[in-house]
């Protein structure tokens, strides 16, 4: 019996030592994010197009599209891609089924999920090109579409996307980050004759 109590002491003992400790949980927190600097380089193809890419980022030929002038931007270090395709016009009329097609691909899908989709005109006198910016907010897979034309022979579209399923509160900084590059790029972009 003498056993029995002391093992059962020593039971309660180690319990009673092992509980009294206080369980404090970690603090939230995303990951570290080493941002890479902002520096920047010509693209170079034979398309009918330029602009300016960031060094840490890398333009890959879409090899199984038909058209020979689509691409993919691949930001490597943030796994998102800006995936970009250029549709030659050979009418003015071609215009409006390519802008309306932006639209829908921009619209159709994202109306449930979007909070609200920001259209702001792009116009470059000097460079002669027009354009489009969406800027979608909200539980959206694109967060940002665009496009850019000449209006008589070129059409450029660009389309953001994270390639994993992301929190949009969680990848802002990276979005914010990656934005102005997407954005120094149409800056630069331009159209060749």
């Amino acid at each position: 019996m003498k056993k029995y109590k002391l093992t059962t002491l020593g039971i309660v003992a180690v319990a009673f030592i092992g509980g009294c400790t206080s369980y404090i949980p970690k603090p939230k927190a995303y990951p570290r994010i080493d941002y890479p600097a902002k520096n920047y380089v010509a693209i170079e193809t034979e398309c009918p197009f330029t602009f300016e890419r960031p060094t840490y980022s890398k333009l890959i030929p879409i090899e199984a599209s038909t058209q020979n002038c689509w691409y993919n931007l691949a930001f490597t270090p943030f796994d998102a891609t800006l995936h970009l395709s250029y549709v030659p016009m050979s009418s003015p009329s071609d215009l409006d089924s390519l802008t309306e097609d932006a639209y829908k691909m921009v619209y159709k899908p994202h109306t449930q999920v979007a909070v609200e989709i920001i259209q702001s005109e792009i116009v470059d006198t000097t460079q002669g090109y027009y354009g489009m910016i969406y800027d979608l907010e909200g539980k959206t897979a694109t967060p940002f579409n665009f496009y850019l034309t000449d209006k008589k022979n070129h059409f450029f579209r660009g389309s953001f996307y994270f390639n994993s399923k992301t929190e949009s509160d969680s990848v802002q900084p990276i979005y914010d980050f990656l934005n102005k590059d997407i954005m120094h790029t149409i800056s630069t972009f331009k159209f060749k004759n």
